[in-house]
């Protein structure tokens, strides 16, 4: 095995190198119900225009899935180098349908508390916990900072977060208006310096994401969920045109 080395850059997020040059396989989770949906295509349009081998699965749409035959999936995605898997769960299904030895190098959240289908907040936190405690010791949580609820769950967690969302205290934040964006492009604002996973440090400044969406739409929340998930990954936004 390769030996890790991690960079150190106060103030910023941190990832994970290897000293020769080979990386394994980041796992990604997209969790939510049907925003994970919209968010998983845009980052697989992201990840395809820089040119990353990706695999996409919904665990819940395979019969017969368990945990087993993830582990085995991941293991022959490994051996045909892919670069990222990404799996689109619903929370409840996170921890039944994964192994139990699964860590996410990156841990996406889309939905809001007040999308949880359980009335009982304790219940939730729980649930909430378990996802979270597949995250890996050096991973990234991306959470919607607009949710103040789910944020105030989420406090005393030790894990490093990327926020998104409409207000001063996002990591990544938008001056498009509005819920929905159809055309020309969509403006999103890094506003605090994070590291991305090679260690190159990104420096707070405004991107301009080209969107050519036909009769379709992007919600604003899905594009900067995805739009964190592109920065951390050293993808340029400029460069991007969604369709």
């Amino acid at each position: 095995m390769p030996e890790k080395r991690y960079h150190r850059n106060v103030g910023c997020t941190v990832f994970p190198t290897f000293t020769d040059g080979v990386e394994k396989m980041l796992i990604a989770g997209i969790l939510g119900s049907e925003s994970k949906l919209q968010t998983a295509s845009i980052i697989s349009s992201m990840l395809t225009l820089k040119g990353d081998k990706v695999s996409i699965i919904d665990p819940a749409g395979m019969p017969g899935i368990d945990g087993k035959r993830i582990r085995a999936y991941i293991s022959e995605l490994e051996k045909n180098n892919i670069d990222i898997l990404i799996l689109k769960l619903n929370i409840a299904d996170a921890y039944s349908y994964l192994p139990d030895d699964i860590r996410f190098d990156i841990l996406i959240y889309t939905d809001k508390s007040s999308n949880s289908t359980s009335d009982d907040k304790t219940e939730y936190s729980v649930i909430l916990g378990k996802v979270f405690s597949m995250l890996a010791e050096k991973g990234v949580a991306i959470v919607n900072v607009d949710d103040s609820e789910l944020i105030q769950l989420l406090k005393g967690k030790k894990h490093r977060f990327i926020t998104y969302g409409f207000n001063t205290k996002a990591s990544v934040t938008t001056s498009s208006v509005g819920d929905a964006v159809f055309k020309d492009g969509f403006i999103c604002c890094l506003q605090r310096s994070v590291s991305t996973r090679t260690g190159r440090v990104i420096e707070p400044q405004e991107y301009k994401i080209g969107l050519y969406t036909g009769e379709s739409e992007f919600d604003s929340h899905n594009l900067l969920a995805a739009a964190s998930f592109a920065i951390i990954n050293d993808i340029d936004l400029n460069q991007l045109s969604l369709q």
